[in-house]
């Protein structure tokens, strides 16, 4: 049975909620009109999307282009997508101007600039929502799975340093060399993933999208340079870790204790329970306590080490 409150939402947006309810039961698409004015032919998880999201459909200009296609644009932005993504367009019209040609997306605002896919956005948007959050002033940051380099433009815009970039896709790279020199990042970028040994590594994929890694599969397959995580830690002079590198963070409970030590703070996204298990514990054995620990969908989840704190509840 609705919730009263859903109910409620869907007879306060909507000037036919007849038409909407007809919707629900079948899996066709009716012209629904809302009460700003605006009118289009949706069906039923295209209008829970609108009803959701009704306020910011009011601040913006949204136009239907296609059944599952709509431009949406302010005086700083133009961009059509398909209605699952305007919750992600409107968090970042927020802050950005956002202009795409083609599959290409060029983000700005008054400090930071962006250029890259749609799967850089969805991160970017991952990125404002906190799980990376800590004291970044004047520090080293090892940012191990760069990928279009949107990670390095938030830690340089929050007071880093110096930004050392792991990413082994050479069409990530190209990005990340764009966002770099948009963001007149100091960075050292290098083309390798990590192990427990340098080396080469048969990567299955369909995309090189951000579930990427050796935990990937598809019908395509390219071979790519590895790099000992122990000398990447070691050898990066990082007070900051960041791994997000899509199941080969489990290189890092091979790393010595002694070397793990010589970055103080770890934000480190795990990709399965066996992963997240094994490196909760060599950090613990290693010295470091828990932070946090984020949950995300699936068995993933973000944890949060530090050298030698006392653990926060």
């Amino acid at each position: 049975m609705a919730k009263i409150s859903v109910i409620w939402r869907t007879l306060t947006v909507t000037r036919n909620p007849l038409v909407v309810l007809s919707l629900k039961r079948g899996n066709s698409r009716k012209t629904v009109s809302f009460r700003n004015g605006s009118t289009y032919c949706l069906n039923w998880s295209q209008f829970r999307v609108f009803r959701d999201n009704y306020q910011s459909l009011t601040k913006y200009s949204l136009t239907q282009v296609e059944n599952d296609q709509f431009k949406i644009a302010d005086k700083r932005s133009e961009v059509v997508c398909a209605a699952e993504l305007l919750p992600m367009l409107f968090n970042l019209m927020q802050d950005f101007g956002i202009h795409q040609e083609n599959d290409v997306f060029h983000l700005k605002n008054e400090k930071q600039e962006l250029v890259g896919s749609l799967s850089m956005l969805v991160c970017i948007r991952e990125l404002r929502t906190g799980e990376y959050e800590c004291d970044y002033k004047d520090k080293v940051v090892l940012d191990v799975g760069g990928f279009e380099g949107e990670s390095a433009v938030y830690f340089w815009g929050k007071g880093a340093k110096k930004i050392i970039i792991y990413e082994p896709v050479a069409a990530h790279i190209e990005a990340i060399k764009k966002n770099v020199a948009l963001n007149h990042i100091e960075a050292e970028i290098h083309p390798f993933g990590i192990g427990n040994q340098n080396g080469t590594q048969i990567i299955r994929y369909n995309e090189t999208d951000p579930g990427f890694g050796i935990l990937s599969k598809g019908a395509k397959s390219v071979e790519i340079k590895i790099s000992d995580v122990s000398k990447v830690i070691e050898e990066s002079g990082a007070e900051i870790g960041k791994f997000d590198c899509e199941g080969a963070e489990e290189s890092l409970v091979g790393v010595p204790a002694e070397i793990l030590q010589k970055i103080l703070y770890y934000i480190i996204e795990v990709h399965s329970l066996a992963i997240s298990r094994a490196v909760h514990g060599k950090f613990l054995s290693a010295g470091f306590t828990l932070e946090k620990e984020i949950p995300k969908p699936g068995e993933f989840s973000v944890l949060i080490f530090k050298k030698g704190s006392a653990s926060k509840t």
